[in-house]
């Protein structure tokens, strides 16, 4: 990941916690959560958005992690 995209370039960043899309942490690169919120099977998902790609067939502009904090 750079550390900042060249001009034209965004990355878009989800994250969910249990399945369920937390958007009040859309486009964040980190974040931090109460650890007796925080307790659950997250998962953040990146893609990068390029005008210099018109179509990603094989998703290699995109990954997501899943971790789990108990």
């Amino acid at each position: 990941m750079r550390e900042k995209p060249t001009p034209g370039e965004k990355y878009r960043i989800t994250w969910s916690k249990d399945g369920v899309l937390a958007s009040q942490f859309d486009d964040q690169i980190g974040i931090s959560v109460p650890l007796t919120q925080a307790r659950g099977i997250w998962r953040v998902s990146v893609q990068l958005m390029t005008y210099e790609v018109r179509k990603d067939l094989h998703n290699v502009l995109q990954d997501s992690a899943a971790f789990e904090i108990r």
